[in-house]
């Protein structure tokens, strides 16, 4: 579980004034949204490109990013969806080719991704208030690293889930994270369905 597990306290914050977290910044474009064979549930959209597609809330703000500025592309990107009014949810799909990550990395596999992600992370101003240690499980046939995670914001701890995993086609590297904060007006309650919510969208996140 999170190492870090109670949230700082901060008299006179403004707590809806959070601003929405990005786990990787880059320069936003617009994204492709558009259905693909099988509708999504009902309320729910279907983003498809660059290799994959995911299911998602329609009132969902989405962002595609590249990765440490520039534009997404086939090799290295992520797509963005947050919802914040009284709670805040945000999931992002971030892809990479082995050969985007830095030399010293590429021998790493998961592993040396999810440190690339997290150090990206912590360059563009978001700091991490702990890390739990990494665990197995499995996504599509392939083994998957997970781990979860705390960072700070406005003074409060925000939890989230990350897990990496290897796709095939395109042969890239997969990722998926989710943050929440199940109400704005009581950070310090922390989410209790976080890896219930990380897994819904993790089951509809398709490699193609």
């Amino acid at each position: 579980m999170v190492e870090t597990r109670n949230a700082v306290e901060s008299p006179g914050l403004n707590l809806r004034s959070i601003s929405i977290i990005a786990i990787v910044v880059g320069a936003v474009t617009s994204g492709n949204l558009w259905l693909n064979r099988g509708a999504p549930k009902l309320g729910y959209e279907r983003y498809s490109g660059h290799g994959f597609s995911i299911e998602y809330r329609k009132d969902m703000w989405t962002t595609t990013n590249g990765i440490g500025g520039g534009p997404a592309t086939d090799e290295a990107g992520s797509f963005q969806g947050t919802l914040q009014v009284d709670s805040l949810e945000q999931f992002g799909v971030i892809w990479l080719a082995p050969d985007s990550l830095p030399t010293h990395m590429q021998g790493l596999g998961l592993e040396g991704a999810l440190d690339y992600i997290f150090a990206l992370t912590e360059m563009t101003g978001t700091p991490f208030a702990g890390k739990g240690e990494l665990k197995t499980s499995s996504k599509d046939s392939h083994e998957m690293l997970y781990q979860y995670f705390n960072i700070t914001e406005s003074g409060i701890i925000i939890p989230g889930i990350i897990g990496a995993w290897h796709c095939d086609e395109g042969d890239r590297i997969l990722m998926l994270y989710l943050i929440h904060v199940p109400d704005l007006n009581q950070p310090d309650v922390l989410s209790q369905e976080l890896e219930t919510r990380w897994q819904v969208y993790l089951d509809s996140l398709r490699c193609h």
